[in-house]
């Protein structure tokens, strides 16, 4: 009788043994499999079709020299159940057994999409009594040629990274941090790590993203800074990581981009996943920040609330300074920020001066958190009548260094110009001379542009 097209394939249990299977399966051939299948089982492009849940024409393009690529899990995961893999076949693809359901599943790194793990579904076969369904699942766990020394120092790298955050130029940070998760990324796709590797690979990778996205924020390319913050959101939430991080960036890319209410959001979400640590306060303090700058005084006002109850139970340690610590002139920094956007001059220069106490008292000095005091004290000055106080700030602030000049503080003096602008200071020489000195400031800073070779 003629075979039909619905006729299921009947696949030689040896297939799956034979050397040319397993070196497909391990490196996810999926168009050599199905050649395979067609050799030695007679499998018809249609039959494979049905079985797998896929179009004819679809397995045609996989099966076409150079052809079609499968990236999906759910792909993946769909063709092992239609072609019944035996558990050896779906652990040579990536993927997990099916035969024990006692055993909680681990998670598996899923090598072309990158931005995942594996997660297998229920059991649909009977738990085996054979040792050496035990002895596979054991050498699946165990199986890697990642090392944990290999881990360890991405993770040493990472925090150096984002200890260099205040002191190094953005430009060429940046190009560091790129670097640095390419090489994460490249041990996600090229290697077979373990599954806790693989998780601490994509905590790796998470921070490494959100800290590229606070870069790219600082160097005026918000676009990029979005994305990295998305991705950075996803990794975290696979890893099972904290989120705050990410977070943080992306209501730091929201605030610049005028998107106050998102930005605000953005924080208060981060407030709610952060754990007690220094970065929980700082995101209720951003979101105050955006509240205050939408003109939200209740919402403003409640977060302060939440920043300084957080604060209460967390102490920062004054050594530890990084992108994510916030050390007490960073407190200051947001405190004078939300007072000047609340009419609040005497509440901001008060803040102003506890960055300065700090400082004073031996604090290490991060270039771009002291120009915006300067900028905010100069506001502060401003909104008290008093030019000369602001001539005074702005002086301060012109030795800032051009490599230092990050759009966090060019966006801040671009907001004193603006104040400078009012028809009241129109006559005023002083205020016409430090307008110039503004423009001037800007135009010299990062004058070459970003190093996104390697972005």
């Amino acid at each position: 009788m003629p075979r039909r097209a619905s006729d299921p394939i009947v696949i030689p249990d040896e297939l799956w043994e034979r050397p040319q299977m397993t070196q497909a399966l391990t490196s996810r051939d999926i168009g050599t499999v199905f050649h395979l299948l067609r050799q030695y089982a007679g499998a018809t492009q249609t039959q494979i079709a049905i079985a797998c849940g896929l179009t004819q024409g679809r397995v045609s393009e996989h099966m076409k020299p150079g052809g079609r690529r499968v990236t999906e899990l759910d792909v993946f995961e769909r063709i092992a159940d239609g072609l019944r893999m035996p558990d050896t076949a779906r652990m040579a693809l990536g993927l997990a057994p099916r035969t024990h359901p006692g055993v909680p599943v681990p998670r598996t790194p899923e090598p072309q999409a990158r931005t995942g793990i594996v997660l297998t579904g229920p059991s649909t076969r009977a738990a085996s009594s054979d040792p050496m369904d035990i002895s596979r699942l054991t050498r699946w766990l165990t199986a890697s040629d990642t090392a944990d020394e290999t881990i360890e120092s991405l993770a040493r790298s990472t925090t150096s990274l984002a200890s260099a955050h205040t002191q190094v130029p953005a430009k060429s940070l940046l190009s560091q941090v790129i670097r640095l998760h390419r090489r994460t990324q490249d041990l996600l796709e090229s290697s077979r790590p373990r599954p806790r590797h693989t998780r601490e690979l994509l905590r790796i990778d998470a921070d490494l993203l959100a800290h590229a996205a606070v870069i790219f924020g600082d160097v005026n390319l918000d676009h990029h800074a979005e994305q990295y913050a998305t991705a950075a959101l996803m990794l975290a939430r696979e890893a099972g990581t904290n989120e705050a991080f990410a977070w943080y960036a992306q209501a730091k890319t929201a605030r610049w981009q005028d998107r106050l209410i998102e930005a605000a959001d953005f924080a208060r979400q981060g407030y709610e996943a952060s754990p007690h640590t220094p970065m929980k306060t700082q995101l209720a303090w951003y979101e105050a920040n955006a509240a205050a700058l939408l003109g939200d005084q209740t919402r403003a006002r409640q977060a302060v609330k939440r920043a300084e109850q957080s604060a209460e139970t967390i102490h920062d340690n004054p050594t530890d300074r990084s992108v994510w610590s916030f050390p007490t002139e960073r407190r200051a920094l947001f405190a004078l920020a939300v007072a000047t956007r609340t009419g609040d001059p005497d509440g901001a220069l008060q803040a102003a001066e506890m960055a300065d106490t700090a400082w004073a008292a031996g604090a290490p000095v991060a270039p771009a958190i002291w120009a915006q005091i300067r900028v905010g004290t100069g506001v502060a000055h401003l909104l008290k009548g008093d030019l000369e106080g602001t001539a005074e700030q702005l002086a301060q602030l012109l030795t800032l260094d051009p490599g230092m000049r990050l759009t966090t503080v060019t966006r801040y003096v671009a907001d004193l110009d603006r104040r400078l602008s009012h028809p009241r200071y129109r006559d005023t020489s002083l205020a016409v001379q430090l307008r110039q000195q503004i423009r001037d400031f800007n135009a010299a800073a990062l004058t070459d542009d970003p190093d996104l070779e390697s972005s």
